[in-house]
This record gives C-alpha cells, sequence and structure tokens, in this order.
C-alpha cells in the first residue's frame, strides 16, 4: 500500500468517516481504479483523478493505480440495518 489516509463522506448531510487506501501496482496498460464506497458518479470521474495528478505537476505512473475507500467501524458500533 502506498498510502492510508482518513477522510469523510456525504450521506444525506451527515458527514461519515471513510479510510482512503492507495496502491500502485505494476501493470501492462496504465488504469485508475475505484474500488469501495464509491458510487456511479465517483467511479466515473477516474479520468479527473488522473488529470488532477497531471495538472498538479506530477507524472501519472505508467501503472495501476488502486483507490480503496472504505468505511470506518469503531469499536461498540452496530452496522445499519
Amino acid at each position: 500500500m502506498l498510502a492510508k489516509l482518513s477522510s469523510y463522506t456525504l450521506i444525506g448531510i451527515d458527514a461519515a468517516p471513510v479510510e482512503v487506501e492507495v496502491d500502485v501496482s505494476s501493470a501492462s496498460m496504465p488504469r485508475t481504479v475505484l474500488v469501495g464506497l464509491a458510487e456511479a458518479a465517483v467511479k466515473e470521474s477516474t479520468h479527473r483523478v488522473e488529470r488532477a495528478i497531471v495538472n498538479s505537476g506530477y507524472r501519472r505512473p505508467g501503472d495501476r493505480i488502486v483507490i480503496n475507500l472504505a468505511p470506518v467501524r469503531f469499536p461498540g458500533e452496530r452496522k445499519p440495518s
């Protein structure tokens, strides 16, 4: 795993904590993949992630980038039904 950070997502008008994990691995074709909590609109925005990397002055790696959005569960917290 390249990086792990904490962020938030909106559920209605409430903010819910989310862990963001990023991994870069070798691949024959460069690709950015969003997995986990990502909704359809977010999954369709991978090209914006790639453009943001380039427009920030970084070179987009020629590898596969996997971004995992995982909900944070606190000890004793019940799963929503």
